[in-house]
């Protein structure tokens, strides 16, 4: 009886479905020096995930020594980021779901902004980056990962929507560019 139960229990091991794995973490962390151009955008992002809507303004700030990032909603600050090639610091509101992390917005910006080249040489083993016309492809092992499509005039597109097709939410950034 005892080895029945055991192949029974070995037996519907073998049969229960695996786990989904979680969602692939994906981050560049390119140097601010390798966008090739300082770069200074006021921004309007909403965040699209299934029916939900979250809008909110941004600073991007970019130059040969540092990326800064500050999101503002209703007046306040909440997050800001600093990246100079090396450490990333962060600042986060606790209104602030967890799963938007430092790591993802830097990961977001450098993929939206930063010249194919320097993508290509920042990639993690197992992804690609495809660009044609006014849309970049990133692809992981062959399948869509993240797709970003532009309008206006490169490199500062007036609008910018960035589909992360395996984390499960699209942004929609209306950007203006700061006269120099």
């Amino acid at each position: 009886m005892r080895a029945g139960l055991i192949l029974l229990l070995l037996a519907a091991g073998c049969v229960t479905a695996p786990r989904p794995r979680p969602a692939p973490e994906f981050g560049l962390r390119l140097s601010p020096a390798s966008l090739g151009r300082e770069l200074q955008l006021s921004q309007r992002i909403t965040v699209v995930r299934g029916e939900e809507r979250k809008s909110f303004d941004a600073q991007l700030e970019v130059d040969a020594s540092a990326v800064r990032i500050a999101a503002v909603a209703m007046g306040q600050t909440i997050a800001s980021l600093s990246f100079d090639g090396k450490s990333l610091e962060q600042r986060v509101s606790a209104q602030v779901p967890p799963a938007v992390t430092a790591s993802r917005i830097l990961s977001d910006v450098q993929l939206a902004w930063w010249p194919a080249a320097a993508i290509r040489a920042g990639l993690p083993a197992g992804f690609s980056l495809e660009e044609e016309g006014g849309k970049r492809s990133l692809l992981q092992h062959g399948a869509l990962f993240a797709q970003v499509t532009y309008e206006g005039t490169a490199p500062a597109w007036k609008f910018v929507r960035l589909n992360q097709v395996r984390l499960g939410y699209l942004l929609e950034i209306e950007s203006v560019e700061a006269a120099p």
